[in-house]
């Protein structure tokens, strides 16, 4: 099922997309996470020095009512975790150039980051952004997870989280990316659903959050977070 989700990548990257405007709006946007990830005076609500990719992440994930761009989760997951993966869209390539462009006014007008026009010294393959991004994203991300979850006393997992860990298991494996995130309210659980249709779910277990495959009880989500990529903050 893997090896299917890569050739669906290759078709909608070497037959439908303009791949070299395709390329500049990766290269563009990753240099504006990267921005991002640096950035760590902001002042959200009462907490200052907040990191500008986290406020960004939430900002994306708590947008599931307003926003049409970060209403749908392929979206955020598409911009964040797999830009290597364009089917994951499922439409043809005109919409890129609007969420790649939402992403960047974000940056600029939530961050206050000035944007450069130039690219990143050496020249980068489309694998090689997007990994880069991955790190970014997925340091920021355990960050994440662990204040608005692992820190929490709530036992219900709301929508907005259970997008955030969707997205990082998208950077755990890209190849097999999650395309679909569901909420179970009677169980208090969160489904993920990969492009293989494989699911795995996400309860609290007394006080420990824990994740389970098809096969049961798989691990903790502390477990992921500490063993997950990058093992060291990226420093690119």
């Amino acid at each position: 099922m893997k090896l299917f989700c890569l050739l669906i990548s290759l078709f909608f990257m070497e037959v439908l997309a303009p791949y070299d405007r395709y390329m500049e709006l990766v290269h563009i946007t990753t240099i504006g996470i990267k921005l991002a990830y640096e950035k760590n005076d902001l002042t959200i609500g009462g907490r200052s020095e907040a990191n500008g990719l986290e406020y960004l992440i939430e900002t994306m994930v708590d947008n599931v009512n307003n926003d049409l761009t970060y209403q749908n989760f392929r979206h955020i997951n598409f911009l964040t975790a797999v830009p290597d993966h364009p089917q994951i869209l499922m439409r043809r390539t005109e919409v890129y150039d609007d969420l790649f462009d939402k992403m960047i006014q974000d940056i600029e007008s939530k961050l206050g980051i000035d944007m450069p026009g130039d690219y990143f010294g050496d020249k980068k393959t489309l694998i090689n952004l997007a990994n880069m991004r991955r790190d970014f994203v997925a340091w920021s991300l355990k960050s994440i997870i662990r204040r608005r979850m692992l820190g929490s006393v709530q036992d219900v997992i709301s929508l907005p989280n259970c997008r955030l860990l969707g997205i990082y298991w998208s950077t755990l494996s890209p190849e097999s990316y999650i395309s679909e995130v569901n909420i179970d309210s009677p169980s208090r659980t969160c489904i993920i659903t990969s492009c293989s249709a494989t699911e795995m779910t996400f309860r609290k277990i007394g006080a420990t959050w824990s994740v389970f495959s098809s096969y049961g009880l798989d691990n903790t989500l502390e477990y992921y977070l500490q063993h997950g990529r990058p093992q060291t903050a990226p420093t690119y």
